[in-house]
């Protein structure tokens, strides 16, 4: 793709990573082989956290009944870690290869809300139909997800629309030489005359 008939899309990106701008867009190889592998680490953790918390071989179910649990086998092991770590991985990879599919169609040249909108919403399509395999709760799960992945898309790592407003109020340039005392302070310091020099 990136040969004599490469396209603007790629030159550009080509381009800004040489610059080291590419704004966390990479390759698909490269970026499903990172998307998996975070998925499979966050899927064997969330397991080795369910078998730190259930670590008897009881199940309890609805109005106080206790049943046997599965046995500490390799189908045990099975279900708690690689189920969790294999949904976990398919869906990051489902998630990227959305997104750099959406990337490549539509020319963005940066992250781009729209693409992490489609690239949720299918996401959440695989999580809902990977762990209830009905189509209902699988289509919510995408609008859901995908609205989800839109907004922190728009808004970036930081929730505040306004960060240099913010930091200029939080952390002013100059400061005053003497403090200067609002009208309501020192009102309330007529009224209550033993707190005026604090």
């Amino acid at each position: 793709m990136t040969g004599g008939g490469s396209s603007p899309f790629w030159d550009r990106r080509l381009e800004q990573e040489t610059l080291g701008n590419a704004n966390g867009l990479m390759h698909f190889p490269g970026k499903a082989i990172y998307a998996g592998a975070q998925g499979a680490v966050a899927g064997l953790a969330f397991g080795a956290l369910q078998w730190a918390y259930y670590p008897d071989k009881m199940a309890f179910g609805h109005k106080n009944t206790v049943t046997s649990g599965p046995s500490r086998g390799a189908q045990y092991i099975r279900y708690t870690m690689v189920r969790p770590a294999v949904a976990m991985a398919v869906t990051n990879m489902v998630f990227a290869s959305v997104e750099s599919f959406l990337e490549e169609v539509r020319g963005s040249h940066q992250k781009d809300p729209w693409n992490a909108v489609g690239a949720g919403a299918a996401a959440g399509l695989v999580i809902g139909g990977f762990f209830t395999k009905r189509f209902d709760v699988a289509s919510m799960t995408a609008l859901g997800t995908g609205l989800l992945m839109g907004m922190v898309e728009f808004n970036g790592p930081s929730i505040i629309c306004d960060p240099e407003t913010e930091q200029a109020r939080k952390h002013p340039k100059s400061l005053p030489a003497k403090f200067e005392e609002s009208a309501t302070l020192s009102d309330l310091k007529k009224l209550y005359p033993k707190y005026e020099n604090n």
